[in-house]
Formats: structure tokens, C-alpha cells, sequence
């Protein structure tokens, strides 16, 4: 359907709204004025839980704080259970460390003494043929 500046026109031309409008408007307006004056109908809530929250403002909010004071105290909680969990994972850490450095260290004392050993085997030997002995004796190394 296909339609024209015509028809568009046509639509939206003044139209005569009829006998007696003016009479059912004002009608309406004092049925709406008398209700007016009447107790206001309270809206229902979809719940009991949203009415108690709408007619209870000064609680909601105190209910609200609680919350926002319960959440914020977790978080703090939350946040040293954390920093006290790092601290302890960097403790075991610096535990393994010395533990890595000792061992370590202990390696590098018996590489010493074996190198201790074998310099006075050498030396021990060159000092022998130093000597004027006949007799030289050979130790395994």
C-alpha cells in the first residue's frame, strides 16, 4: 500500500470532535477532582518485602547502611587475609631460598676438600720424587 501527501493530508486534517465534548470533557474533570478529595489509594507493591521498603524510607536506609558497613568490613577482612597470605607464601619462599643457598654452600665445601685432597696427594707425590729415594712410591690419585 502506497500512500500520498493526499492521503496524509486527508488524516491529518481538523476534525469536528462532536456534539457534547465539550460536556464529557468537563465531566471528567470533576470526576477527576472529586476523587481527588477522597483518601489517595495507596499503590499496591508487587511484594511485601518492596511495600515494607516503601513505606519504611528511614529503615530502608538504615537497612542499606548496615549492608554497605557489613560489605566494607569484608573487604578490610578479606584484604588482610590476603596480605597475611602473601606474607606467609613469602616466608616458605625465603625459606626454600636459605634452604637452596645452605645446600649450596655445603656443595661447595666438599668440592673444596676434595680439591684440598687431591693438591696434598699431588703434592705429597711431588714432593717424593723431589727426595733422592731409590725407592719411589706411587700413590693412586
Amino acid at each position: 500500500m502506497h500512500f500520498s501527501e493526499d492521503d496524509l493530508r486527508e488524516a491529518l486534517k481538523r476534525k469536528d470532535p462532536g456534539e457534547g465534548f465539550t460536556q464529557r470533557t468537563m465531566a471528567r474533570v470533576n470526576q477527576a477532582g472529586t476523587e481527588g478529595t477522597k483518601q489517595p489509594a495507596t499503590k499496591k507493591a508487587n511484594g511485601k518485602f518492596l511495600a515494607w521498603w516503601m513505606l519504611r524510607p528511614a529503615w530502608a536506609m538504615a537497612v542499606v547502611a548496615v549492608l554497605l558497613l557489613a560489605f566494607g568490613i569484608g573487604g578490610y577482612q578479606y584484604s588482610e587475609y590476603r596480605h597475611a597470605e602473601e606474607m606467609r607464601m613469602a616466608r616458605v619462599k625465603q625459606q626454600q631460598l636459605q634452604q637452596e643457598a645452605e645446600r649450596a654452600r655445603d656443595q661447595a665445601i666438599m668440592a673444596l676438600e676434595i680439591a684440598r685432597a687431591k693438591m696434598n696427594h699431588v703434592l705429597r707425590h711431588a714432593q717424593l720424587q723431589a727426595e733422592p729415594n731409590d725407592k719411589i712410591r706411587r700413590e693412586r690419585l
